[in-house]
């Protein structure tokens, strides 16, 4: 895929999704960077990068890769409205939209225990702040006062970028995906099993057929199912009940193994996350059974674009295989 872009049509005539790579922004800030021009080079659309409370700043990072790259979308997946007011953040996204010409996505949702519990912070009333920040958000990009922003004069809007910041929410539960349903532009589908994909998505389809953003973790390596496996249990300490019952896990063991990361001991949390249930909750495999896995998710739900969340370690390495991986879903899916 050197430069080229997998987006086309399919034999059937349908659209084929953009796609992208998730990150987890522990990597080194300018290692970050070059993984942005890498993307692009590689013809992929977009580039999320995590908002995970004291590591990198998604916001500084998704800056400076605004001024390397010329196409991609650049997107926080995602932030939350605890940790800054939401006048700030949109006013750091509205600026990245600046920078990029029109290219920057404000990804939010509550927040999970990884990015909030190092602040002293906890996800409260989520519904409820989630709608002032979609209140204030959308005050600030269009220059208007709301309960809780009075503009000035000095405040950046979206006409500096010459287009609309479009907003997506990445939830895991029914009220908040309602919620995007009815006021965003999109949901960020990510970080929960595949099998819990329908019944989001239709929650986000419930009012308004908004875009989804549908970003599965994948390993394509048995060294990144090693790193993964201790860490997916934030992951499922933040999911519904249901989905701890569906996989069989006691939440009582998943927060003591969450507890015993936060001290350093990554085994319990091993042991949890055996590979029956590491299987159910993530793609495993070379890059063209992700492919196959990929389009068969595209077929099912018809998402606007599609993703993989990458969890190795070299993630220029994760970012090639992926690539690998949506060339091997462009050539199923135009097959159909």
């Amino acid at each position: 895929m050197s430069g080229e872009t997998v987006r086309g049509r399919t034999a059937a005539g349908d659209t084929m999704p953009a796609v992208g790579v998730w990150v987890f922004p522990d990597a080194p800030a300018p290692e970050l960077v070059d993984l942005a021009r890498q993307v692009e080079g590689l013809g992929l659309d977009e580039l999320w990068v995590g908002d995970e409370g004291p590591a990198r700043d998604p916001f500084t990072v998704l800056a400076a890769a605004a001024v390397v790259t010329d196409r991609i979308r650049l997107a926080t997946g995602i932030t939350n409205p605890y940790v800054r007011h939401p006048g700030v953040t949109a006013a750091s996204m509205l600026t990245i939209h600046e920078l990029s010409g029109g290219r920057a996505v404000l990804g939010v949702g509550a927040g999970g225990q990884m990015s909030l519990a190092p602040l002293g912070l906890q996800a409260s009333r989520p519904v409820q702040r989630m709608s002032e920040f979609l209140d204030i958000a959308r005050a600030v990009a269009a220059g208007e006062p709301a309960a809780g922003y009075s503009p000035p004069d000095v405040a950046v809007t979206e006409a500096a970028a010459g287009g609309p910041l479009p907003v997506f929410i990445g939830a895991r539960g029914p009220r908040l995906n309602r919620l995007a349903s009815q006021r965003a532009d999109g949901a960020f589908v990510s970080g929960m099993p595949p099998f819990r994909y329908r019944s989001v998505i239709r929650w986000a389809r419930s009012v308004r057929s908004i875009d989804i953003a549908l970003y599965p973790s994948v390993a394509f390596t048995a060294e990144a199912v090693e790193r993964h496996r201790a860490e997916m249990i934030w992951g499922l300490l933040d999911t519904p009940p249901e989905v701890r019952d569906e996989l069989g896990l006691d939440a009582a063991a998943v927060n003591a193994a969450a507890q015993a990361v936060r001290d350093g001991d990554p085994e319990p949390a091993r042991r949890l996350v055996d590979d029956a249930v590491l299987e159910r909750v993530m793609l495993v495999g070379a890059p063209s059974v992700v492919g196959s896995r990929l389009a068969a998710l595209v077929r099912e739900h018809r998402p606007a674009s599609i993703g993989l969340a990458l969890v190795q370690d070299d993630l220029s390495e994760g970012v090639d295989h992926a690539a690998e991986a949506f060339a091997a879903m462009a050539a199923e899916l135009g097959g159909d």
